[in-house]
């Protein structure tokens, strides 16, 4: 099952690098409601407050207005909205575009990898949010 659709039954990660990539039936941003371009599963860890590798998966829908924030993600937002106006291609062509978007969807991942929440904000937040001024 996945976040995005609680239906549909994903396979099973074998490794740490692993990435499924969907590019079919890409669900609409739950943020803006824009249709999604693809959608990317891949493990992830995070540190809970005792210090702990929590492991876990992740799945990152990439949005052609909400992702633009990200510089890796606007890339491919750009690169995928140039592709889809251009004639049909050759089968090397296809290949090296594999080649290419693969390259650029692990350098997204990866950027998604090293966001890390910021403590001080997030408090800083809470605290307006109990005193209700958030």
């Amino acid at each position: 099952m996945t976040e995005a659709n609680p239906e549909t039954v994903v396979p099973a990660l074998t490794c740490q690098d692993e990435l499924l990539i969907r590019i079919a039936d890409v669900p609409a941003c739950p943020a803006c409601d824009s249709p999604g371009l693809l959608l990317v599963r891949f493990r992830n860890s995070w540190k809970n407050q005792s210090g702990d590798d929590v492991h876990g998966m992740r799945e990152i829908l990439l949005c052609p207005l909400c992702s633009r924030g990200n510089k890796t993600a606007a890339e491919l937002v750009s690169y995928l909205e140039a592709d889809e106006k251009t004639d049909e291609k050759t089968a090397l062509e296809e290949v090296e575009e594999l080649e290419e978007i693969g390259g650029m969807i692990a350098a997204w991942v990866e950027s998604l990898r090293q966001e890390h929440v910021d403590e001080g904000l997030l408090a800083a937040e809470y605290d307006q949010w109990l005193r209700g001024t958030l």
